[in-house]
């Protein structure tokens, strides 16, 4: 739960190292916040696959390639090992990290950075806390609450809005208890998810909106687990077995890679709308370009498996 308080705040009100990592979810997330008045000068550090400093050029060449990072000497995966890698794919397209290998390309002290800052691990424990967070509640645990109620308000008459969203919040204070969830998150939730849908900004979004938001909790699991292996916290064998364990989760809950893409979009979009409703629409663009991608490429992971 430590990881889905802290993501929850903006990225780019920060003036420091820390608060960026604490925030940052992505490279877009980063150059947002770089653009912001007092930013520091910072360089997160990446290798290429021989373990030298990519160069800025060569990054850009290969990420204006419309192509996949596939690390050519990595360890070989398992079909079920690559199905799994899958989950966080949209990640891999957005940020160019490999489709093949668990890793950010991060060096060791840049990933604990990261870790500690972003998520509140730490160490094994507190990865494996964040971990089973993931898997049990994630973000998709309010969502599930809250999207229903939003969706059936914003679809309702104007003249009893009122007293819908009266009804509503008191229905969430309930329902919130039950699941365990916290009720000020909870609460905020749902007010900045039905001021997104009054902005308009669900328009943006793949319609209709998913049930779930399973897709985007999953994403988020696997790019944890791409830092904890740079960092070394925990084997690569309880990496896989977590993964594993969204891959079995996910499988029966969408019916296609689209489906999965457009869930995870909205699930995104779910978390943004608490801080940044204004870039809502900008973000969405960018991640559905990445799902997109992922959809048409012929060498896309999605692309070289059925769902």
């Amino acid at each position: 739960m430590a990881a889905d308080a802290m993501e929850r705040t903006a990225p780019w009100h920060c003036t420091t190292l820390r608060c960026y990592t604490a925030r940052a979810t992505t490279p877009n997330d980063f150059r947002h916040w770089r653009s912001a008045p007092g930013a520091p000068s910072l360089r997160p550090h990446r290798r290429t696959q021989g373990g030298g400093a990519m160069g800025f050029l060569d990054k850009v060449r290969k990420l204006f390639s419309f192509s996949f990072n596939r690390l050519e000497n990595g360890t070989p995966l398992t079909p079920a090992q690559h199905r799994g890698l899958a989950l966080g794919a949209v990640y891999a397209a957005e940020s160019y990290l490999p489709i093949n290998a668990l890793t950010t390309e991060s060096d060791r002290a840049t990933a604990v950075a990261l870790l500690a800052s972003a998520w509140g691990v730490t160490n094994a424990s507190s990865a494996r806390e964040v971990t089973e967070s993931l898997l049990s509640q994630g973000h998709r645990a309010h969502y599930a609450v809250v999207n229903p109620r939003v969706e059936r308000l914003h679809r309702g008459s104007r003249s009893d809005a009122a007293a819908v969203a009266q009804a509503n919040l008191a229905a969430l204070r309930g329902e919130a208890v039950a699941r365990g969830l916290d009720l000020e998150s909870t609460r905020d939730y749902y007010e900045s998810w039905h001021e997104a849908a009054e902005e308009g900004l669900f328009d943006k979004l793949p319609r209709p909106l998913p049930a779930s938001i399973m897709a985007w909790d999953m994403g988020r699991l696997v790019q944890l687990h791409r830092l904890i292996q740079d960092a070394q916290l925990l084997r690569a064998e309880e990496s896989w077995n977590a993964i594993a364990s969204a891959a079995r989760m996910a499988q029966p809950s969408y019916q296609s890679w689209r489906d999965f893409g457009d869930s995870f979009v909205v699930g995104r979009a779910f978390w943004l709308a608490t801080h940044d409703l204004d870039r809502i629409a900008e973000d969405t663009d960018t991640f559905q370009r990445a799902t997109a991608h992922l959809l048409s490429h012929e060498h896309s992971p999605w692309r070289q498996m059925a769902w």
